[in-house]
């Protein structure tokens, strides 16, 4: 444990923050490339630093996975070879034959998603005809209908927002090659149907019922309406409210960039926002555009001055993050060493507590559409990044006021943080990410949709670490406790698990739910912790640890398991120190759980190159670089002697 405590003083910034690296997938850096060469920038060193990491990730059998570990994953690698083609390598080269076999086999650029179909076609590489798209009038669309645009989840609504800007003016960078021999068979250039998403596991959302008829088949409306939409597009030559809609578009877009070049605190706001405005004829040099690629640049290990890279990185690479995790680190980190027994008092801590107030967000944007605050009182919430003051989080905000309050800030200090999460929880009792009420299941069945992510729910891990906050607060008997049980008793899975929306999967979620209750006064022997605990108990591996695979996100696939890892595993010892009691101290399994921790110990904290954090199920998965020791050291101080 003093080793893991050593470590993270070691990895503390000046100011008292803390900041890890995270890995995603591969699609970040072959988008970038793609977005160098649509905007015709001449980099070739920096591009050639992007491509060394793709090649660097290549699986044995020509594919690129979206997680370690994982099978090779379709659009993925779709994106890679484009990519890879672009940036001057021939499709002779071994590796590109690979790559081709691998996505001839499955099923060739007509199965892929549609954003890789997207990067296409601004490349007239793909049929736009072969594109659902999203028309700008959809910013008229008003409140109360399941297509305002503040029915779409704060990610999807920052991305598609210049997307329909794209889609209209349908401007393409053209290339001196093609991609032909990405279809299995020749005739299969003439498909450009939208090809059927995976089956998703949604039981874990209380839907809206406000819209979503079931004896409809929303899947053949939407489709027919994007048909519908096409012909609009295509051949209707006046669109009496297009340029009004257009113009409204770019003003939202920078409107909601951060003075710092962000949008959105992620990857493909970003990158779409700066090809939106260049298209509509704003010129590379001007502010907006530069403050953007600079912030990319800040996201990009290698080049960033806020981001380490890993060890193994050296300078012939550049990875393209999709996102920057500051706030999450600097509350998880600070936890970590307070849960350890570090003084509350100490300066470097006290630094912490400054940073994380510094960082507060107290203005109103997309999320004060519907929330619930009470006027005149004064709030405040928190981010995961340096800059994204739009989109504050409920996660966040719980973590924070849970650390600040350990840091000598009273809940009478903590009122304004208090008073947001409260004015963020849904109607069902639970609490989404960055937005309230957003469950319009229905948008998950257009045809864009086919990440099958457009909204933000009610999550139990989020709602589980809000509860462990109020609980910390003194908050455990009010009427937005009782909620929140009530809404974790309905989510809860047969199996006594809880989905994990944020984290692999069912350890993480239903830790969170676990730790939630039990602080606020859960019984560690009432129906719901019973169930909980047989699951995890059930799913100790033969090493001691926990593991669970990001395939567990599979529709019908098996809950909570995999190879162990030091995250997961100090996820379920969480959940053991919540209920352990003299009767029943899980003496045996914590001690086996410990020797696998002690396994997996490195120069660096714990090995771990597994991925334990979720962006989108199924879809987009995370390796968060802190989580290998900050949670084994909060588990591990948690387990002081009865």
């Amino acid at each position: 444990m003093e080793h893991l405590q050593q470590l993270l003083w070691h990895r503390q910034e000046a100011d008292g923050h803390w900041h890890f690296g995270l890995d995603d997938n591969i699609t970040m850096n072959a988008e970038y490339i793609l977005f160098y060469r649509w905007l015709n920038i001449k980099d070739e060193i920096f591009v050639k630093r992007l491509a060394n990491h793709i090649l660097n990730t290549q699986n044995p059998d020509g594919s690129w996975g979206i997680y370690f570990g994982g099978p090779g994953n379709l659009s993925a690698s779709v994106e890679a070879y484009f990519a890879l083609k672009a940036a001057g390598f021939s499709a002779s080269d071994s590796r590109m034959l690979q790559a081709k076999d691998f996505i001839t086999s499955q099923g060739g650029i007509p199965a892929s998603r549609v954003f890789t179909k997207i990067w296409l076609a601004l490349f007239g590489l793909f049929p736009w005809e072969g594109v659902p798209v999203i028309p700008p009038e959809i910013l008229l669309a008003p409140r109360g209908m399941p297509f305002n645009i503040y029915e779409f989840s704060y990610w999807s609504r920052a991305t598609i927002i210049p997307l329909t800007i794209l889609f209209h003016l349908q401007k393409m960078r053209r290339v001196s090659f093609n991609l032909d021999e990405l279809y299995a068979k020749p005739e299969d250039k003439l498909n450009i149907a939208f090809s059927a998403p995976p089956p998703v596991d949604d039981s874990w959302i209380l839907k809206s019922k406000k819209w979503d008829f079931e004896w409809i088949n929303w899947e053949q409306v939407f489709v027919g309406l994007n048909k519908g939409v096409t012909v609009y597009e295509s051949k209707i030559p006046i669109k009496p409210l297009r340029a009004y809609c257009l113009q409204r578009a770019k003003h939202w877009i920078l409107d909601h960039q951060e003075e710092r070049g962000d949008w959105g605190g992620i990857q493909p706001p970003m990158m779409n926002s700066i090809m939106a405005l260049h298209a509509m004829g704003m010129k590379l040099d001007e502010e907006p555009i530069q403050k953007g690629f600079a912030a990319l640049k800040r996201f990009t290990r290698g080049v960033s001055e806020s981001i380490r890279s890993h060890r193994h990185e050296n300078a012939d690479v550049a990875v393209l993050q999709s996102c920057v995790s500051p706030i999450w680190d600097t509350a998880l980190g600070a936890l970590a060493l307070l849960e350890g027994g570090a003084d509350p008092k100490d300066p470097r801590l006290q630094k912490t507590k400054k940073f994380l107030w510094d960082h507060r967000i107290q203005r109103k944007s997309d999320w004060a559409v519907k929330a619930k605050l009470k006027r005149g009182k004064p709030f405040a919430a928190w981010c995961f990044q340096y800059d994204n003051s739009h989109y504050p989080d409920v996660d966040d905000s719980a973590v924070v006021a849970l650390v600040l309050n350990k840091l000598g800030m009273s809940a009478r200090e903590l009122e304004p943080a208090i008073h947001w999460i409260q004015a963020m929880q849904n109607t069902d009792g639970g609490w989404g990410t960055f937005d309230r009420d957003n469950n319009q299941a229905i948008l998950n069945r257009i045809p864009f949709a086919d990440l099958k992510s457009l909204i933000d729910p009610s999550n139990p891990d989020v709602t589980g670490h809000v509860l462990e906050t109020f609980g910390e607060l003194g908050l455990s008997h009010s009427p937005h406790v009782k909620k929140a049980i009530r809404f974790l008793n309905q989510v809860q899975k047969p199996d006594g698990s809880w989905f994990g929306r944020w984290g692999v999967n069912f350890i993480y979620g239903t830790t969170a739910a676990i730790v939630g209750l039990r602080k606020v006064g859960e019984s560690e022997n009432s129906p719901m912790i019973k169930r909980a605990l047989k699951f995890l108990l059930s799913k100790q591996n033969a090493d001691g640890g926990w593991g669970e695979t990001c395939a567990s996100y599979n529709l019908n696939a098996v809950h909570g398991e995999g190879a162990s890892t030091p995250s997961q595993t100090a996820w379920a010892l969480m959940s053991l120190a919540a209920c352990r009691n003299h009767s029943e101290d899980f003496a045996s399994e914590i001690s086996r759980a410990i020797d696998f921790l002690n396994s997996r110990r490195a120069n660096d904290g714990l090995s771990e190159q597994e991925f334990t954090g979720t962006g989108f199920p199924q879809h987009f998965y995370l390796r968060y670089d802190g989580y290998r020791n900050y949670f084994p050291l909060i588990a591990l101080s948690r387990l002081k002697p009865l």
